[in-house]
């Protein structure tokens, strides 16, 4: 691969290369491997799954025997659904030494008959006893057997988002967490490495065995395992809160990167200093090489060695995987359209890991190149949340604008404030499963501010702004004083079919003169504004945004005339089926109806003829509206109504209050 070295200043960066290579090795197959029917709803709470597992690597087969322990959440339940995707044999499901009955679908899955009387709270344990070959050639994941016949050889599983059940029978949704035993028997000379603390080996014999335990409840797409003849091990240790965390390297003996792994510990104390501390400190940290791309796995990150992340170290690639120790494994994002939760954060913590190197230009230069990937690589313009399943792992929106929205909340929001909002959103739901909404109340409650603004521009609808701006600038006159008078065109000219308009966003504008710099803070919430300032100098140009705090394109215009006025026009609609309808004239009280049966994620919203928002009305997904609204205060004037959904199409109708 070629490697090209990008610096902003002297901070270095990942190349594009090695960024679409950590793409595509992490996520392009992860969207493949996503069911159509992958949310369930399920009465039951998965608490243990102790997975007991030969695997005959030379034969391609498993043998294993799966107990499932789960908490019954209604009396009502009589069978319980596991997913289960392989053909499989399966040889017997029993409680205890009680027989169950079960069948399957289409897709293989479990469905097994309790068949006794059960109350809420109860616990049931049930043991799958199967046998069978895992299809490694196929894009959804699993288990990978390799022959043990090469240096390069490793066999291991690789599971997100829900993989996990194409090698062990589970309720495989992240929703869901759950402690898990892995007793891993493989044939002698095998090293096995996997989540959790090893609790017993046996390495007797022609088979060996391992038991690994995970204490802390996981989502099913981080239970992992690797076993090889080539691993070589490095053993160091990172000190957090006075105690030492075991860190070790997992490599190949005929390809040892291991020094690229050298600044791991530095990196897990760091982030134990700004986020809670490291939160599976009791057991280990480890890096692991497997032959497929780069992924989490709850104290056993796996990355593909034989790819170069980045000269002379690959700490990007470590921030990123160590990070989501806090945003993905420990927090857990509940839903799949919550995704951003895991990859924007991790994406961020990149740029945070630049700015303890570099300090504040290294974070700047990284969030900057955070944002301009996403805005020179983005394809698709839709909402961070809920993407669409050919789609969860999309670089430029999940990881790359999910990463820029944090950039975004830290400016608004401070350092202090946006640092005790991440501390109070993990330890409020710590090891639990997440969604959106869970963050945006965490950092509420610490900023003591309404952010529903912030949430709704930038991750429940979709793009960004494109701001054009010019100025004018009047020399002193001796009617003027000393004073030059700056007047200044600001105009958000983004396609409104595909993104969100207006955005409601703290600017800044940087207004330089003889090498010095003075910044004007001010907010910009509509569609055009001018505005004008005195100051006692002559200025040679100016920058909007100058430090890189919004994630937008920027046009300058030399003439302010030139900045074009949007406005607003009525828009027909653009989804299907769905009408918004409302008074044509109204006096005190506005009557809005709209139909939405395709039941898509909407808001409704009031504007002026600037484009100007006056008030939000609705958001939601009912399939019908209707409401009545007292305006007796609002002014005289032409008023726009606009419908907006979040795949991105708009409706716009027109209004007009009388006295």
């Amino acid at each position: 691969m070629a490697i090209i070295a990008m610096l902003l200043g002297q901070i270095p960066l990942p190349s594009i290369e090695q960024d679409e290579a950590f793409f595509k090795q992490e996520a392009v197959n992860k969207s493949l491997m996503l069911p159509v029917d992958y949310l369930e709803e399920h009465f039951f709470d998965v608490l243990d799954y102790y997975i007991d597992i030969t695997v005959d690597i030379p034969n391609d087969t498993i043998w294993a025997e799966v107990t499932i322990t789960s908490r019954i959440l209604s009396n009502d339940l009589d069978t319980i659904f596991l997913h289960f995707d392989w053909p499989y044999t399966v040889e017997s499901i029993r409680e205890g030494l009680r027989d169950l009955e079960w069948s399957t679908d289409s897709r293989s899955n479990l469905y097994v008959a309790i068949g006794r009387e059960i109350q809420v709270d109860d616990t049931i344990a049930i043991s799958v006893l199967y046998h069978g070959k895992p299809f490694p050639q196929e894009p959804s994941g699993g288990l990978f057997i390799e022959s043990e016949d090469n240096e390069y050889s490793v066999t291991y599983t690789e599971c997100e988002p829900e993989g996990a059940r194409n090698w062990f029978p589970c309720y495989d949704h992240p929703s869901d967490k759950a402690t898990f035993t892995q007793r891993i028997t493989v044939p002698s000379a095998n090293l096995v490495v996997a989540n959790g603390a090893l609790e017993q080996e046996d390495k007797t014999g022609d088979w060996w065995s391992y038991t690994w335990q995970e204490h802390y409840p996981q989502a099913t797409y981080l239970v992992a395992f690797a076993a090889s003849k080539n691993f070589v091990k490095h053993d160091t240790f990172a000190t957090i809160q006075g105690e030492k965390v075991p860190v070790s390297t997992w490599v190949l003996d005929s390809y040892d990167q291991s020094q690229k792994f050298e600044s791991t510990p530095e990196i897990l104390e760091y982030f134990s200093s700004i986020f809670p501390p490291y939160p599976f400190a009791s057991e280990k940290y480890d890096h692991v090489h497997m032959n497929g791309w780069g992924m989490e796995n709850t104290t056993c990150t796996f990355l593909n060695t034989l790819v170069n992340w980045g000269e002379p170290t690959w700490e990007w690639v470590i921030a990123h995987e160590m990070a989501h120790h806090w945003w993905g494994d420990w927090l857990t994002c509940g839903t799949w359209a919550d995704i951003w939760l895991n990859e924007g954060f991790a994406t961020y913590c990149e740029a945070l890991w630049w700015e303890n190197l570099y300090g504040d230009e290294g974070y700047s230069n990284y969030a900057r190149y955070i944002m301009d990937f996403y805005l020179d690589n983005v394809s698709l313009i839709r909402p961070i949340y809920d993407p669409p399943s050919d789609d969860l792992f999309s670089n430029a929106t999940t990881y790359k604008k999910g990463g820029g929205v944090l950039h975004m909340l830290r400016h608004v929001l401070g350092d202090s404030v946006f640092f005790a909002g991440l501390n109070q959103y993990g330890w409020n739901n710590a090891n639990q499963s997440v969604i959106t909404d869970d963050f945006q109340e965490a950092t509420e409650t610490i900023s003591d501010q309404d952010l529903d603004w912030f949430f709704d521009e930038w991750i429940y609808h979709p793009g960004h702004p494109h701001y054009e701006t010019g100025w004018k600038v009047k020399p002193p006159t001796w009617l003027t004083s000393t004073a030059y008078e700056l007047e200044f065109a600001i105009a958000q000219t983004q396609n409104r079919q595909y993104h969100h308009y207006p955005f409601y966003m703290p600017m800044e504008i940087a207004i330089y003169h003889d090498g010095a710099e003075q910044v004007l803070t001010f907010t910009d919430s509509i569609g055009y504004q001018r505005f004008t300032i005195e100051v006692d100098y002559e200025p040679d140009s100016f920058v909007l945004d100058p430090v890189n705090k919004v994630l937008c394109e920027i046009t300058y215009h030399d003439d302010i005339d030139d900045v074009p006025y949007p406005g607003i026009e009525e828009q027909p609609v653009t989804t299907d089926c769905s009408v918004l309808a409302s008074d044509a004239i109204f006096t005190n009280n506005l009557c809005i109806n709209f139909t939405n049966p395709l039941r898509e994620f909407v808001t409704l919203s009031m504007h002026d003829a600037s484009g100007r928002l006056v008030k939000s009305f609705y958001q939601g997904q009912s399939e019908s509206f209707h409401g009545i609204y007292p305006l007796e205060l609002l002014s005289s004037g032409v008023y726009f109504l606009r419908l907006v959904f979040a795949k991105g199409a708009v409706q716009t109708i027109k209004t007009v209050k009388i006295k």
